[in-house]
């Protein structure tokens, strides 16, 4: 029996450069995923700050599951299954957009920012 290897191409979303890659990655299958984006970069959480997870999350825990949090759509979850990868902020600062830059004044009309050696007639 041949093995199942689907592939197809995508896209760098940093360097958008284009490469083929498996649609199914084996070795991923024994690690936890977020349910909401499915990425596998989680840190843990403890019962201090999440205090009433919902009836199915608490019922994994008391069976021994760990408890994982994904930063990015803020989920806290529980699985039996480990951690590929550790949340760093650092990689997490390259994906979030920065909040806009309000410092400056700006016009109501254009939104362009309001420079002080311009005269405003």
């Amino acid at each position: 029996m041949l093995p199942l290897r689907l592939k197809t191409m995508l896209r760098c979303m940093d360097c958008k450069s284009r490469f083929m890659a498996r649609l199914i990655v084996w070795e991923d299958l024994f690690f936890a995923r977020c349910p909401g984006c499915r990425r596998m970069d989680l840190n843990g959480w403890t019962g201090k700050t999440y205090t009433n997870p919902p009836f199915w999350v608490a019922f994994k825990v008391a069976l021994g599951a760990r408890k994982w949090r994904c930063e990015y759509c803020r989920l806290n979850f529980a699985s039996f299954r480990r951690r590929k990868e550790v949340f760093t902020f650092k990689r997490w600062k390259r994906f979030v957009p920065q909040a806009e830059d309000y410092s400056k004044p700006q016009t109501e009309e254009t939104g362009e920012a309001v420079h002080a050696d311009k005269d405003s007639d």
